[in-house]
């Protein structure tokens, strides 16, 4: 017998509910009706907050914000055909960095399948390569448990890393698709229409939303440690109370990268080694935090590391691939659970899940006098050639101390913006979410390590890092601030996260769509600054800008690369064109361009202070 598409879309709803999914997003469709219908009665119960956004990939994204910062389960909710395909970016970059997203793709009946009916297409399998886990629901639930309640099973465990009988497991947990059959009708019947508010209210009633409001609090604004990595930090603490600190240290260096956990600075500080932190680490301000390390290993003094101890997913820049490649170097990746950002077995690196362990292992290389000081030293020594460089910038010193505007080689100005936001986001308590491309390779030079001067938390798309959906993914992260209160009169609560976006032009054009808020939503509090420097800058401080200086490839360069042959864009009028200026606080996004040679936004930041 062939179930209500009703019944189906309440029964897949409220498994994922009951598993922790309290934010959905969705893109109008037809075929997906019954999920829209099922989603409208929870949301109006309290039961979990909705948004609708037109195009898919910007609800990808968006989706994918909100997972990043809660660390719960997202829907996504769209019709069957080319809408589910929109979301193969988001998927890819949650799939890379163990972000759980719920697509929820609707279908139309599997017979139809190949037949070439109107937006039917073979939509099972379309994410195989980047999901966890997987189903196609042709007639859910079953009257008896078989391969649709298996997989689907499956996908709950993928998406909370806990297996059918909740208990915490080995899973990785990721993005999982529900490719959900739907025949007609697509609206709910009259005896419908009574059950949607009686489930969701019931629904409601399951659901301790206090507790929940109290861990989301939690989970946006502090530190966590694993109870493994705490007992360890309370007997490492007894054990050393007594000793006096060394003079010599291994020649160890801890690496810590994007996603790294808050026990990194803590191990950097209980060995005393020298920290290198990338922006989206979260622990750059942690004590022996080093400042201009990829210079440094390329150095006289980098070529004296024997270990190195790896915190995260590393992929800002070349120097610390290198140094993981180095054959000396012996390399020790934490691992407590399984990453998602590499398959097991496939790096050479040794993974240690314990932290006793890690410490042996980074406690063992040579032993050398003063390392860790030699390398703070170091760290200095370049900061202050960068303050020289800075000060000739923000003071319109051009053609000073290197200092070129003009010169796509010249990453003054870039570095020069990316300090002074850090250190706004940092004073104004906002969360910093940084582009690919050149400017977080900018901030990763120009961020200060000094402690407490950290703007909390970073984020970064560094899973496959991409520019696609940056401001999108930004404003998830803002609207992570608001949450179900499981009470109809009152159903959402909370307020939108502080968020400040820093990218580049040609990411921000990329995803200017997302600037395209429905009047109906949620608004979002995210002020975007892009750095205007004609786009594609990155490939010039690669190898292709010495292919620039070959005229025979000039032209190539700058019409494939970069986009300096665009001068006909303006990015302030297509900002306006979407209310988005300073003037309009009220859209939820206020964007502000800069360009290198705009020097007023330091001038009256100098002014203020």
């Amino acid at each position: 017998m062939t179930n209500s598409p009703m019944l189906t879309a309440i029964s897949v709803l409220d498994s994922l509910i009951r598993a922790g999914m309290r934010h959905v997003v969705l893109s109008p469709g037809s075929r997906s009706a019954p999920l829209a219908y099922a989603l409208a009665a929870a949301a109006d119960a309290g039961v979990v907050v909705a948004h609708v956004r037109v195009d898919e990939r910007t609800a990808g994204f968006t989706a994918l914000g909100i997972a990043k910062a809660t660390g719960s389960p997202v829907g996504l909710i769209c019709t069957s055909g080319t809408a589910a395909g929109e979301y193969v970016p988001a998927v890819m970059e949650a799939y890379h960095t163990g972000v759980p997203l719920a697509i929820m793709t609707a279908d139309r009946p599997a017979s139809l399948r190949g037949t070439g009916a109107n937006q039917t297409t073979v939509q099972p399998g379309m994410f195989s390569s980047f999901v966890r886990a997987s189903a196609d629901l042709v007639n859910y639930p079953e009257d008896e448990e078989g391969q649709q309640t298996e997989d689907f099973s499956a996908c709950l465990s993928a998406l909370t890393g806990r297996n059918s009988d909740w208990l915490a497991d080995d899973i990785v947990v990721g993005p999982a698709h529900i490719n959900i059959c739907l025949p007609a009708p697509l609206t709910p019947s009259e005896r419908e229409a009574q059950i949607l508010p009686l489930w969701a209210s019931k629904l409601a009633e399951s659901i301790d939303f206090g507790a929940e409001a109290q861990a989301l609090e939690s989970q946006l604004n502090d530190v966590h440690y694993s109870p493994g990595e705490l007992m360890f930090m309370g007997m490492h603490q007894m054990q050393n109370e007594s000793q006096e600190p060394s003079e010599s240290q291994p020649r160890t260096v801890i690496l810590a990268a994007d996603q790294a956990p808050a026990f990194a600075a803590e191990f950097a500080s209980m060995t005393g080694l020298p920290l290198l932190a990338e922006p989206s680490s979260n622990v750059r301000d942690g004590v022996h935090s080093i400042a201009h390390y990829p210079q440094i290993i390329a150095s006289e003094l980098g070529g004296e590391i024997e270990r190195v101890v790896l915190f995260g997913h590393p992929t800002l820049t070349r120097p610390v691939t290198e140094l993981l490649a180095r054959e000396s170097v012996q390399v020790a990746i934490y691992a407590p659970t399984p990453a998602s950002w590499y398959e097991s077995g496939a790096r050479s690196e040794i993974e240690i899940s314990a932290p006793a362990k890690l410490y042996d292992f980074a406690m063992g290389a040579e032993r050398t006098e003063g390392w860790t000081a030699r390398w703070e030293q170091e760290s200095e020594r370049a900061q202050e050639l960068f303050e020289r460089s800075l000060a000739a910038y923000r003071s319109g010193r051009f053609g000073e101390e290197y200092v070129q505007p003009d010169n796509y080689r010249d990453r003054t100005a870039g570095r020069s913006l990316a300090r002074w936001i850090w250190g706004q986001s940092a004073q104004e308590g906002r969360a910093l979410v940084v582009g690919s491309s050149n400017l977080i390779r900018d901030l990763d030079f120009a961020a200060p390590v000094s402690e407490d001067s950290a703007p909390y938390p970073v984020y970064a798309n560094r899973g496959l890092a991409g520019i696609d959906g940056t401001l999108a993914t930004a404003i998830g992260i803002s609207l992570a601030g608001y949450y179900p209160t499981g009470v109809a009169e009152e159903p959402v609560a909370g307020q939108a996260e502080p968020v400040t976006l820093l990218c580049g032009d040609l990411t921000f054009q990329h995803d200017i769509a997302s600037l395209n808020l429905p009047v109906t939503e949620l608004l979002p509090d995210v002020r975007v600054h892009v750095f205007d420097d004609a786009g594609g800058g990155i490939f010039t401080t690669l190898e292709h800008g010495d292919m620039a200086k070959n005229p025979q490839f000039t032209s190539a360069v700058d019409r494939f690369f970069t986009l300096a042959a665009a001068e006909n864009r303006d990015l302030k009028a297509m900002v306006a064109g979407f209310g988005a200026s300073p003037e309009n606080p009220q859209a939820g996004i206020e964007v502000h361009i800069h360009t290198p040679f705009d020097l007023s936004v330091y001038r009256s930041d100098e002014e203020e202070n």
